[in-house]
């Protein structure tokens, strides 16, 4: 109870920031794909085209959520160790709003093939029923979000801490890590099989054009 404390009721006001952050560089993303700017969007492009080279051509389910863990697993750590100063997470919560809309809208464009290539090439092997991976899609919503809003927070409350003078980054971030570990990593574990799932479900469709039987 004490990490949920800790986690969930220290660093829920933050997390909101957190979350608002992130939706102003989602907005901030629709004028920058409207006017259609290569130099603007050239990194969510390059992280979308970096995870799609890990993941291969036709990946199953398994590599799916594993990528997915290990990738955000990895980067939502980083950005709570980033917390050397409160606006160094905070600018990677805007940041990573923006990406995340930048690449929904150029792939709703059609200017994304990467994306719509991976989507319809699943490989062989097991394919969900709509209605399992619609589930799996809005466990991913509940977990993963306020996962990387929490760490965000995290990060932007030990930042303060060191400002302050009531810690040392060494002495903040320690309980941070088991805090990240045992709470925050298995739910991101279970938001990556959800997501691979979703993913699976959702964008994958039989050569006829009809929804997967199941």
């Amino acid at each position: 109870m004490k990490l949920f404390s800790f986690i969930f009721v220290q660093h829920s006001g933050l997390a909101m920031g957190a979350a608002l952050l992130f939706l102003v560089g989602a907005l901030l993303a629709i004028p920058v794909v409207k006017r259609g700017s290569t130099i603007l969007t050239w990194l969510p492009v390059f992280l979308f085209r970096m995870v799609g080279r890990i993941l291969g051509r036709q990946p199953s389910v398994t590599r799916l959520w594993s990528v997915i863990f290990g990738f955000n697993g990895t980067v939502m750590l980083l950005y709570m160790a980033s917390g050397i100063h409160p606006a160094i997470p905070a600018f990677v919560s805007m940041v990573t709003g923006y990406n995340i809309a930048a690449i929904l809208l150029l792939t709703g464009q059609g200017q994304s093939r990467e994306f719509g290539e991976l989507a319809v090439s699943p490989g062989h092997g097991w394919v969900p029923a709509r209605w399992t991976a619609g589930l799996c899609g809005l466990a991913v919503l509940i977990l993963e979000l306020p996962c990387f809003w929490y760490s965000i927070a995290m990060g932007m409350r030990l930042g303060q801490e060191i400002a302050a003078a009531e810690t040392t980054y060494v002495q903040g971030i320690a309980p941070r890590i088991h805090a990240y570990v045992a709470v925050i990593l298995p739910a991101l574990l279970v938001s990556a099989v959800c997501e691979a799932i979703a993913i699976r479900g959702m964008s994958v469709l039989p050569p006829n054009g009809d929804t997967p039987a199941g």
